[in-house]
């Protein structure tokens, strides 16, 4: 038997850093053909170092033309197509294997779309991208090109078979997205293509991708429903833009539209896990957890059944650990940390740097009141801790649920100081009450870091952290110190230093430049204050926050809203008083002066807090849902007085029933997270065992 050719066909522009990667993987290949578009920087000779044979085409602006100008000069049995951002990760010996004896014109293959930087951030699909050659397939479409159709319809569907062959494609990075200024290309090409073409619904759903993409989501939402009203139920693209709409809802908490869509969809593609765990994240957000769980165990139910793969745009983990995670918190949320731990437990297996899952383990076993160095412990097991993506899941884990005792408390040799963990471990120490070995760690970090300009944020959060140890112990920033500050707010930090610590090391740039500030009411000065006071109350810098704030009446807010959140209610209470007093309780506090009313069941006074929370950014649909549960709340009073009335013998009766339903209702509105949730840290007021 003739072993079978394989060629690889690619078209590219400018991808001299890609290239190398994409070509390295398809060594070994008979052919390697590469249209360039126009390249300007040395794509065509990193090309031809590879073995490729390189084709030069005017670009038109239509991707099929190009892709179609580089099979005419195709001479192998097989065409395996590529992008120059993407790596073939199936050996060409196995897939050889696949192709000798074949019957097939054509197969798709999985490719992996890498979004972001965190393992959890993949999405797949499947394309026809491997078929024979000589055959006179041609591609189609201007944008988002494909084969299927010329093979389909000589050979009908069934030509077409589904392979093990695997791609991953590095495209929709948002640094190489920024770079190559895909997002407008795209939209370009998609609107001129509607615009020739306003019935082809696969234009009209790409386009509303690429809207996606660039945040244009009310147009995205019009364009889907629109085309999805009239695409035909076998189009292969139609339960992705169920998905994409789904998704649309969802952000927009749009409940009753996903509701709605999901009800008549899922029975047609009741195999698409996507479906049920959008499905259980819009119940979920109502507070109709019981049923949400239920959606999340269909999710997680179809990990056996392979074949959704094949079938549909999937996310990464979509029946394994991102429904695991969701049923976990939803334990978690009724009051069943042993199971909600068994979930996340569950969750980690499939993929153990998952940071969410690492949190809610954290969490259930601080609701069984675990000791934090134990389930230290724990993490140290579940995780890779020998490399420092592991280390950092580990740390950050315990950090975002304030175990900072138990951070402090890890071996020595697990925590060195690294980029991931650096400033975690610093805050923790702060936390502790150990500024010594913060200040040693800072040390130890500017010199790891260097002068590097990749490390240009982590520096100055560094020195952000090393001026509020320096404050907190009530000595001054040295010139040095001073002089490292971004230079937009130079003279802020010099005003501050001159006022929390008498100047010392500044006066002479002070003099010289003219930085002092008597009035502590520009601009500059008051950003960077909001950016410290809340800081070095996350810090437990009680005694430096209350100096920041006192520097200007502008941020006693700040203070108060930050000590709120930080768990030190009763003082946030008192100064909540002295703002609602001096007519100074802006919108972040009149929310929070909300909450603390309607615990202690102030309603009426509640509902007038939250009413004047409304439209603050951030907090508008918590404000919504406190202002509904105070008016709910007292109607349910006004209910159970009645009731009273009537004596012992109302058994049965529509104020009953009302008030069944206005319970019932509280019990959901409260399920969902409107109010403020504390750490176990945070409740005790910064004490740990």
């Amino acid at each position: 038997m003739t072993e079978p050719t394989i060629g690889v066909h690619l078209i590219i522009r400018n991808e001299a850093g890609l290239l190398p990667a994409c070509l390295k993987s398809v060594a070994g290949a008979d052919e390697i053909i590469v249209v360039d578009t126009g390249s300007e920087d040395d794509s065509i000779a990193v090309a031809e170092a590879y073995g490729a044979r390189v084709l030069q085409y005017n670009w038109e602006d239509d991707f099929s033309r190009a892709r179609n100008s580089g099979l005419r000069h195709a001479a192998t049995g097989w065409i395996l197509v590529l992008d120059a951002d993407e790596i073939l990760n199936t050996p060409l010996t196995k897939i050889r294997q696949i192709l000798r004896g074949t019957t097939a014109e054509a197969f798709t293959v999985t490719i992996e779309n890498i979004l972001g930087h965190r393992t959890e951030e993949r999405l797949y699909h499947t394309a026809v991208r491997l078929f024979r050659g000589g055959q006179d397939y041609w591609y189609s479409g201007k944008i988002h090109e494909g084969i299927d159709q010329a093979i389909i319809s000589r050979h009908g569907i069934s030509a077409i078979r589904h392979s093990s062959i695997q791609l991953v494609h590095t495209g929709y990075l948002p640094e190489i997205m920024s770079r190559k200024n895909k997002a407008e290309r795209n939209e370009k090409l998609l609107r001129a293509a509607v615009a020739e073409q306003p019935e082809n619904d696969f234009y009209s759903y790409n386009l509303a991708v690429a809207c996606c993409q660039k945040g244009q989501l009310q147009e995205a939402e019009e364009l889907l429903r629109h085309t999805l009203s009239r695409a035909p139920l076998p189009a292969p693209y139609r339960p992705a833009m169920i998905r994409d709409l789904g998704k649309i809802y969802l952000s927009a908490a749009k409940m009753s539209s996903i509701d709605a869509l999901l009800a008549k969809e899922l029975d047609r593609y009741s195999d698409y896990p996507d479906l049920h765990y959008l499905q259980g994240q819009s119940l979920e957000g109502q507070g109709l957890l019981e049923r949400a769980f239920q959606s999340y165990e269909r999710a997680a139910a179809l990990a056996e059944n392979l074949d959704y793969h094949t079938k549909y745009v999937s996310e990464h983990g979509i029946t394994t650990f991102r429904p695991l995670h969701r049923m976990g918190e939803i334990s978690r949320k009724l009051g069943r940390p042993d199971e909600a731990a068994r979930l996340f437990h569950r969750s980690l297996q499939s993929l153990p740097l998952y940071a969410p899952a690492l949190l809610g383990i954290v969490n259930s076993f601080q609701s069984l009141d675990v000791p934090d160095h134990s389930i230290a412990a724990l993490l140290q097991q579940l995780v890779p801790a020998d490399q420092p993506a592991g280390r950092a899941a580990i740390i950050n884990a315990l950090c975002a649920a304030d175990a900072y005792e138990a951070v402090c408390g890890l071996p020595h040799g697990l925590v060195p100081p690294e980029n991931g963990t650096l400033l975690q471990m610093i805050r923790a120490w702060i936390i502790t009450g150990n500024p010594d070995t913060a200040m040693s760690l800072i040390r130890e970090g500017r010199d790891l870091l260097g002068t590097e300009i990749t490390f240009t944020g982590l520096l100055q959060e560094l020195r952000v952290l090393e001026a509020l140890c320096i404050w907190s112990q009530g000595s001054a920033l040295q010139e040095e110190q001073l002089a490292g500050m971004p230079e937009e707010q130079h003279s802020s930090w010099y005003t501050l230093n001159q006022r929390l610590a008498g100047g010392a090391g500044a006066s002479a740039k002070e003099t010289a430049e003219g930085h002092a500030d008597d009035t502590l009411d520009n601009t500059a000065l008051a950003m960077l204050l909001m950016e410290l006071i809340p800081l070095a109350v996350q810090l437990e810098l009680y005694p430096l926050a209350d100096s920041l704030a006192g520097l200007s009446v502008r941020h006693h807010a700040e203070l108060a809203a930050a000590l709120y959140k930080a768990g030190r209610v009763p003082e946030a209470g008192e100064r909540f008083i002295k703002l609602a007093g001096d007519e100074q309780a802006v919108k972040p506090v009149a929310f929070y002066i909300g909450e603390m009313l309607y615990d202690k069941g102030h309603y009426q006074e509640a509902a007038g807090w939250f009413q004047q929370a409304l439209g603050q950014y951030g907090q508008e649909d918590a404000a919504r849902t406190g202002l509904a549960v105070c008016y709910l709340q007292l109607a349910a009073a006004d209910l159970n007085k009645a009731v009273t009335g009537f004596g012992g013998d109302y058994e049965h009766g529509p104020i009953l029933e009302d008030l069944a339903a206005i319970q019932n209702t509280l019990l959901l509105l409260n399920r969902t997270p409107w109010h403020t949730v504390w750490s176990r840290r945070k409740r005790q007021g910064g004490v740990q065992p």
